[in-house]
């Protein structure tokens, strides 16, 4: 065999390690950082080369990866996040109008019972 062809059958196994690892976040929030997202697919056998490259090249050229992302984009601080699709796949966020604030458009209960949904999930 030729170093190409491994390097190919390298490359599919970390793409479907890398839906894999989606498909689980999916159901438990709706982004993750960059580098998280890299380190918990590097975990798995196969995938210990993974990096943000062959992420974003698995969402420009990959269908099952691109169904499962919205978007890869800094937020304000400027951390990179790759923000999830819904399970449904809707592409908007569920947030409610509470009327509570014109300018965010988002509820803060919401906002800090996610927070608390990742921070007791680090702390394992």
């Amino acid at each position: 065999m030729r170093a190409r062809e491994f390097m190919v059958e390298a490359e599919s196994v970390s793409t479907y390690n890398l839906i894999n690892t989606l498909e689980n976040l999916r159901s438990t929030t709706d982004q993750i950082r960059v580098d998280s997202l890299v380190n918990l697919v590097r975990k798995k056998p196969g995938s210990e080369m993974f990096n943000v490259d062959l992420l974003v090249d698995a969402y420009k050229e990959n269908p099952g990866v691109k169904n499962m992302i919205r978007d890869i984009k800094d937020d304000e601080s400027g951390v990179k996040y790759v923000f999830l699709k819904a399970l449904d796949g809707s592409d908007q966020l569920d947030v409610p109008d509470t009327g509570d604030s014109v300018d965010s458009g988002v509820n803060p209960e919401k906002t800090v019972a996610s927070m608390a949904k990742r921070a007791i999930g680090r702390r394992d």
